[in-house]
């Protein structure tokens, strides 16, 4: 890793020591409820280890601190954006949604609520997790989904153990996946996060607020974000 991204990693990870020493949290205690090892908060204190935006945001709830409080005059690396290397954002795309969803009419009331929306989106559905695997494969060399959006209750390879495949994957790790499941446990939530999820959504058993949790969301990952296919 560049030099310059280590001192990221070493200013945010000092942020968060000495937040957890002004309230008097011991690593063991910060590790124990983020329900990680003594070591790995060890490593994101020591800079040794990024933290990911979910983790930070966690961690930020944990300590009562502002997210932008870890980053406040952090030593950024240097740009070099040049040729191919600047962004150049390009708006009224259609937004390519892969569902990975194996019940018929959870299927169908999403793609109700995409409808809904009135957000231009392409929608590919697979019914496991296995599958889903082989449609990203096979579109590598095309167009991946700008946005997957996941069940955990998923037969055979369930949803959790398929992102966790995901994030592992250097190939597929810079994929957006939301959980978009019935689960209420806090368990689940806690791990989708730490697998890399970029978003954990309740499914609502009240349509209006179904479709307008749906609406927010198409509208944040095709109008608010910058996604590496729209770029």
């Amino acid at each position: 890793m560049d030099k310059d991204d280590k001192r990221f990693d070493k200013y945010v990870g000092q942020k968060i020591k000495d937040r957890r020493k002004q309230l008097g949290m011991t690593q063991a205690e910060l590790s124990d409820i983020l329900g990680l090892s003594y070591q790995q908060v060890q490593r994101y204190e020591s800079g040794e280890n990024t933290v990911a935006m979910p983790r930070l945001m966690e961690i930020a709830g944990i300590l009562n601190a502002r997210l932008d409080y870890f980053y406040q005059d952090a030593p950024l690396p240097p740009r070099e954006e040049t040729g191919r290397e600047v962004i150049a954002r390009k708006t009224g795309r259609t937004l390519n949604v892969l569902l990975i969803e194996d019940s018929p009419d959870d299927e169908l009331l999403f793609r109700k609520a995409v409808a809904n929306s009135n957000v231009p989106a392409d929608i590919y559905v697979v019914q496991d997790s296995e599958k889903a695997l082989d449609f990203i494969k096979a579109r590598r060399g095309a167009e991946p989904p700008d946005l997957v959006v996941l069940d955990i209750n998923m037969p055979r390879l369930n949803g959790l153990a398929l992102l966790r495949q995901l994030k592992d994957n250097p190939k597929t790790r810079p994929l957006s996946v939301i959980m978009l499941t019935n689960s209420v446990r806090r368990k689940d939530m806690l791990e989708s996060y730490a697998q890399g999820a970029n978003g954990f959504i309740q499914k609502n058993s009240n349509l209006n607020e179904f479709y307008e949790d749906i609406k927010r969301t198409l509208q944040y990952w095709s109008q608010t974000v910058v996604l590496p296919g729209a770029a």
